[in-house]
């Protein structure tokens, strides 16, 4: 099945059998949203998709796909019920004729339900892989037991293989897909950059620098403050933009900082935004993870995606996709003087130059995360399995 053509291989109109996505929630989220995207893409090209997972926010967003969603709780922790069971009714009612699992729990869930009726089991592995004692979680040697396992990075790979767990495993590199077209900046209008200007009150004359993090203790706020405080002799506003839950008595303790450093008017805090677009428009430097060890950067990929120069923590995910003084910078992880330094790079730069590099940005970002390539390398390790 191409990313505009449905397959031959019986998820065509009519054929009756389903394509089955398991996940643990469809909550607002980058992997659930792989999950919904594929399962509406099957759908939109004449074939028969179910999704399965604990609900949440997008279930309607995939009932208003034409994709039947059943409520099954896959977490692990869950000791209610015979789950595989549940999921093993479902498999049948629906003839399935593959199942892909997005995470560990739902791997797990969905091997026992198909343990008598065996069909072609693919599973998405999207986070680092936890280990207990010095060794890997029964879930991940039981998810790695796929016919084919998608790794959503360059570097989860090279985690895994150099730990030995990758023998004998089919295993594919998939970035997770992005909606790369709906962050591109022609999309932003003048009204709404306007809009957003004069809500967050910036000034045209301030380099905006963003830091997209949960407003969590150990996100790495402090150790961006320490970075930036090198750098007021310069012009500059930076925006904390919480992403997920945040931690209220962390978020009061961080404007307490600020006021104390008297940066409260160079550095603002918000609990996060309905429109990324025009952020990122608005944004001149994205500073992504300053020490996380993270399977697959998203916001890093976002940033690319909407044309920024991004600064990152050299480990993980990150470190493979930022290209130094191509795309972006590494600075050393937690560290607030490579930070500093990365900044004043990225601050003073030529303007000929910063073009270039934003626009190597986004060429990466639509060449490597586009949603519709994410599909058609799924949808072609479908049609190999269906065969």
């Amino acid at each position: 099945m191409t990313a505009t053509t449905p397959t031959a291989g019986g998820m065509s109109e009519g054929s009756g059998g389903a394509i089955v996505q398991v996940s643990d929630f469809l909550e607002a989220g980058p992997v659930n949203r792989v999950a919904l995207d594929l399962a509406a893409a099957i759908q939109r090209f004449g074939g028969n998709s179910k999704i399965i997972s604990g609900g949440g926010l997008m279930v309607a967003e995939a009932q208003r796909a034409g994709v039947d969603h059943e409520t099954i709780s896959v977490a692990s922790s869950n000791p209610i019920g015979n789950l595989g069971g549940k999921i093993a009714g479902r498999l049948d009612e629906w003839n399935s004729q593959l199942v892909h699992s997005h995470g560990e729990d739902a791997a797990g869930m969905v091997f026992k339900a198909i343990s008598k009726h065996r069909v072609p089991h693919v599973v998405s592995l999207y986070d680092l892989p936890v280990q207990r004692n010095g060794k890997p979680t029964p879930g991940l040697l039981t998810a790695l037991k796929g016919d084919r396992v998608l790794l959503a990075s360059r570097f989860l790979q090279n985690l895994l293989q150099e730990a030995g767990y990758l023998q004998g495993v089919h295993a594919h590199v998939i970035p997770p897909g992005l909606a790369v077209n709906a962050l591109h900046p022609s999309v932003v209008t003048a009204a709404r950059l306007t809009r957003m200007v004069r809500d967050m009150e910036i000034t045209a004359q301030s380099p905006v620098i963003l830091f997209p993090a949960a407003l969590q203790e150990g996100a790495g706020h402090e150790l961006v403050i320490e970075a930036l405080k090198h750098h007021t002799e310069q012009t500059w506003v930076c925006l904390f933009i919480g992403v997920g839950q945040a931690e209220r008595r962390y978020q009061s303790r961080l404007t307490q900082k600020l006021e104390a450093e008297g940066l409260e008017r160079r550095i603002k805090i918000y609990d996060g935004t309905e429109d990324p677009a025009t952020l990122y428009k608005l944004t001149d430097i994205v500073i992504s993870t300053v020490n996380g060890n993270l399977a697959f950067d998203y916001a890093c990929a976002e940033s690319q995606a909407a044309g920024k120069i991004v600064l990152g923590a050299n480990n993980g995910s990150t470190a493979f996709q930022i290209e130094p003084g191509t795309n972006g910078a590494l600075f050393d992880p937690g560290d607030a003087e490579t930070l500093s330094m990365a900044l004043g790079w990225a601050m003073t730069m030529e303007p000929d130059k910063r073009a270039e590099l934003e626009n190597n940005a986004m060429l990466h970002a639509f060449k490597t995360y586009k949603r519709d390539e994410t599909a058609r390398q799924i949808f072609d390790i479908y049609d190999e399995l269906l065969a």
